[in-house]
């Protein structure tokens, strides 16, 4: 009797040490790095709860994110709210601010409700909606390492649709976006994969225009990126950044393409068009 007393007592003992181990496991895998906890006090934030089926909200004056509940959800949050906050003084600063109020940003589940909310493949990483954007799950992209520069461009389009009244052509929002997130890189290195595909690399401005406001196939769409990238690079070897900022707000104003055109630019739509187009 006295041993199986013994055999309970030495049971339980560890039963309890286990618990604590575990339970000092969980501690450390919620803990944030300082290294982040600095960053949230540049943050500012006004909102900062979590739940653990609801998920979390962070937010300061310009940026609302909403975030799913998982595992190292807190810790993606704060390295994707200091993107956020970097991408949103950047492209103030370009641009002029992305959201006419707050910014809400939303980082989905998975893939399958990405989708759901949006109709978009895996390689489109994020929607935008007004003053609402919609990404992929933010720990893919982190992993893809695409965040800062997505979450950059993402933000500039906001900024260019907001500044245009939402009346931009798309191969110039585009390019702006892409511009301003330092994407000609990445871009410029995917090219070799569509070439072997035997795309045409050098598509007219009216398949660039039609392929990024689709967004319905990667490698046509790629391809038109880096297209209407370098037609942006034409433009402004003849023109000023501050002319297609005017070009915006003339098309805000709710002028056409050709008369927002001729007083940016000093020609009309389609004569600008043919001086900077990459098919010939």
């Amino acid at each position: 009797m006295r041993k199986l007393i013994l055999a309970a007592a030495i049971a339980a003992a560890a039963f309890a040490a286990g618990c604590g181990k575990d339970a000092k496991q969980d501690d450390a895998s919620f803990r944030i790095p300082d290294s982040l906890l600095s960053e949230i006090e540049k943050f500012r934030l006004t909102v900062d709860d979590y739940h653990v089926v609801r998920g979390g909200v962070m937010a300061n004056a310009q940026i609302e994110l909403r975030y799913p509940a998982a595992e190292a959800s807190r810790f993606i949050a704060v390295k994707s709210f200091g993107f956020l906050k970097r991408a949103y003084e950047v492209v103030s600063k370009e641009i002029g601010r992305p959201a006419a109020g707050k910014l809400v940003v939303i980082g989905t589940a998975d893939l399958d409700e990405y989708k759901l909310m949006t109709r978009k493949e895996w390689w489109y990483y994020g929607v935008v909606k007004g003053d609402t954007i919609i990404f992929e799950p933010l720990d893919i992209m982190i992993k893809r390492m695409i965040a800062e520069p997505g979450i950059v461009n993402r933000v500039a389009q906001a900024a260019v649709n907001r500044r245009s009244g939402g009346r931009s052509p798309a191969w110039l929002r585009e390019a702006v976006a892409s511009r301003i997130a330092n994407e000609v890189e990445i871009l410029k290195i995917q090219m070799p994969e569509f070439e072997h595909e035997g795309r045409v690399m050098d598509p007219s401005p009216e398949l660039i225009e039609e392929a990024i406001a689709e967004g319905a196939e990667r490698g046509d769409s790629r391809v038109a990126y880096y297209a209407a990238y370098r037609m942006l690079e034409n433009l402004l070897a003849r023109h000023s950044m501050n002319d297609v900022l005017s070009f915006f707000d003339r098309l805000r104003e709710g002028k056409t393409l050709d008369e927002a055109s001729v007083e940016a630019f000093g020609v009309s739509y389609a004569a600008l068009i043919d001086a900077i187009r990459v098919d010939r």
